[in-house]
């Protein structure tokens, strides 16, 4: 497991680099903006990418003891699967908000993701979708002033 944690904090700090130095420089416009610049919030993001990436890789190469007890293989077969299939519920709830917007798509997202985390309870899965769904829906409509299908 040492090894996938050395392998991917690199990885992930090339590809970070890469987004920083290539991507967003290549892909914002030049123009009169107002406000923050367009590359504030994807670099903070990456920034936080970073920070952690590093971490990760320090730990790995400082503390080989935190990996004393962990398994030879990082994931099962199993967990993969999960992976797929919790990729394939928000594959197929993008889908559905694309075709019937927002409320169906949203709450299809949702109630998906908490059946498959076990959750069974109808009444549970409503009270938790419709209060995310409204609350994203206010601040994104009214407070981004941004419009949702």
């Amino acid at each position: 497991m040492r090894t996938v944690d050395i392998v991917a904090a690199i990885g992930l700090l090339i590809f970070t680099a890469l987004i920083a130095f290539v991507v967003i420089p290549s892909e914002s416009a030049d123009g009169v903006w107002y406000g923050l610049s367009p590359y504030f919030y994807p670099m903070v993001m990456l920034a936080g990418i970073a920070i952690s990436s590093i971490g990760l890789l320090v730990q790995a190469l400082t503390r080989p003891s935190v990996y004393a007890d962990q398994p030879k293989v990082p994931i099962s077969r199993a967990e993969v699967g999960f992976f797929l299939l919790a990729f394939a519920i928000i594959f197929v709830s993008t889908l559905v908000l694309h075709w019937f917007g927002t409320w169906v798509g949203g709450f299809v997202m949702i109630a998906g993701l908490m059946l498959f985390m076990g959750e069974l309870s109808p009444l549970r899965i409503v009270a938790v979708a419709i209060p995310t769904l409204v609350v994203n829906y206010a601040i994104v409509t009214w407070g981004l002033q941004i419009p949702l299908p």
